[in-house]
């Protein structure tokens, strides 16, 4: 390879392309001194080799997103006409292409999901529910998400994805919890819990936050690892249920050999356009997709 160093981090495909490029450089370097024409000749075959390494290049993880609304849906996930993105689905394609982390599929509409198959999740690291109601899988595609899961696969779910398939228990128990009405939507102060968890760290020890304030049922600490809690002292804490005014906002756990990460935020635009949240959103992804 005319001395070229093997670059094992790129693997095969790019040291042979290269010494592709190599060989058609060496061979057409006389060329050039006999005219501009050949000149060009070499500067596409440079160009050719280029485009060939980075067709060939590995692609990035997929997160399939999933914002199809069986009850109440939420603005964020409405999109003005079929084609255009909803604000929520336009941040997380973003969110993955500004950081290189992942690319997004996106299932909107009752067509899209009553058309996925058992086999679309071997194509992806992690599912996103943005999400509400029944979900009209057909019922070997829902069994497939629960064992993509249990296998390695992420989950990340995002607000109401709690208020998701309250007929299948599988499911409440994959996400940890499910969702038992909104007591307060106001500003509100959040602890950190977990200030190590990378969606969390940026945040020190608190913050304050407009949002709808979830609370839950089916739900244990000794069953998830609480990042995020409203500071209850913020809030008219008596209109909860919860006598131990333990009301967690954020949790990760694991679920078989797969992992979960949960935020109860982002019921508004004003949330999702909030720089501190979307990185939170972000780095709970990028969690979630290292479990496979």
């Amino acid at each position: 390879m005319g001395g070229r160093t093997l670059d094992l981090r790129r693997g095969l495909w790019y040291n042979t392309a290269m010494e592709v490029c190599d060989v058609v450089i060496a061979a057409t370097r006389p060329a050039l001194r006999r005219g501009a024409r050949l000149g060009l000749l070499l500067l596409a075959a440079v160009l050719a080799c280029s485009a060939t390494v980075r067709a060939q290049s590995p692609a990035r993880p997929r997160v399939l997103m999933v914002t199809y609304s069986g009850g109440y849906q939420h603005d964020v996930v409405r999109r003005a006409s079929p084609d255009r993105l909803s604000l929520a689905e336009q941040t997380v394609v973003e969110l993955g292409a500004r950081s290189g982390a992942f690319d997004t599929s996106r299932l909107y509409s009752r067509e899209d999901l009553e058309r996925l198959s058992a086999d679309a999740f071997a194509e992806v690291r992690a599912v996103l529910f943005y999400t509400t109601g029944s979900l009209p899988l057909r019922p070997e595609a829902r069994q497939a998400l629960l064992r993509f899961v249990q296998r390695g696969g992420g989950f990340v779910g995002v607000h109401c994805a709690t208020d998701t398939w309250y007929e299948v228990p599988e499911y409440g128990e994959l996400v940890g919890a499910y969702f038992d009405g909104h007591p307060w939507t106001q500003r509100v102060r959040l602890v950190v819990e977990d200030p190590s968890h990378p969606s969390t760290k940026h945040l020190g020890p608190g913050l304050e936050i407009t949002d709808e304030i979830y609370q839950f049922r089916n739900w244990s600490r000794d069953k998830v690892h609480v990042l995020l809690k409203l500071d209850p002292r913020s809030v008219d804490v008596g209109k909860g249920k919860r006598a131990d005014q333990d009301y967690a906002i954020s949790w990760i756990r694991r679920h078989g050999r797969g992992r979960v990460f949960y935020t109860a935020l982002g019921h508004g635009r004003e949330v999702w356009e909030d720089e501190r949240f979307r990185l939170h959103l972000l780095e709970g992804i990028r969690w979630a997709m290292g479990g496979r």
